[in-house]
């Protein structure tokens, strides 16, 4: 019988700091934002070269910050113009319920089972320690190991949900046979020492 996986109301189990929140928007608000931002964002492929050929990423992808910020990562800049209107909200409610301030958010649009995630971290050079992750639309099924020589932890993502994890943790979203809708993440970056770009 598998060991029971790690309580998702408060930190990991392991003590690592993980902690999800499963209803931190409620449903109506949840669904209006999903819908907003599956109309209004300019959403885009970007790609990645392995063995010298050009592979577009398996998402979709759109960013959002304090005007001038530029984000580098994966060797791509991501220059910011301002926050989009849909988001200023939740990222007040963030610093005032959480603590947490953001000057960043990725967006990332899994369009069907198939679109998904590799293992990674989000500890890029001068990203925060914490990230903050709104999931909208279908559930997914979220992997991420907080401890090295142990099992990586499954957590369902469902809408409205608020993940915070450490960024140095390894983590992915695994591909699904199975039938399941479109589903935003929108994940807040604290993104300190960065320097901002005139403009």
């Amino acid at each position: 019988m598998a060991a029971p996986e790690p309580s998702c109301d408060r930190a990991g189990a392991d003590g690592s700091g993980w902690r999800l929140l499963p209803e931190f928007l409620p449903r109506a608000e949840a669904d209006s934002l999903f819908e907003r931002l599956l109309e209004r964002v300019a959403w885009c492929t970007e790609s990645f070269r392995i063995f010298g050929r050009e592979i577009p990423a398996p998402r979709l992808v759109a960013w959002c910050g304090d005007r001038g910020l530029n984000y580098r990562y994966a060797g791509t800049d991501h220059p910011c113009s301002g926050w989009l209107p849909e988001l200023g909200p939740l990222r007040r409610r963030l610093a005032e319920t959480c603590g947490f301030s953001s000057r960043l958010a990725l967006l990332n649009r899994y369009r069907s089972g198939m679109d998904c995630m590799g293992w990674h971290t989000d500890d890029e050079p001068g990203q925060g320690a914490v990230v903050a992750t709104l999931s909208l639309g279908a559930m997914r099924r979220f992997r991420m190991r907080p401890a090295a020589r142990l099992p990586a932890v499954a957590v369902e993502l469902g809408h409205g949900s608020l993940l915070l994890m450490p960024a140095a943790f390894p983590h992915a979203l695994p591909r699904t046979r199975r039938p399941v809708g479109e589903r935003i993440s929108v994940s807040f970056r604290t993104v300190t020492g960065i320097p901002s770009r005139a403009g």
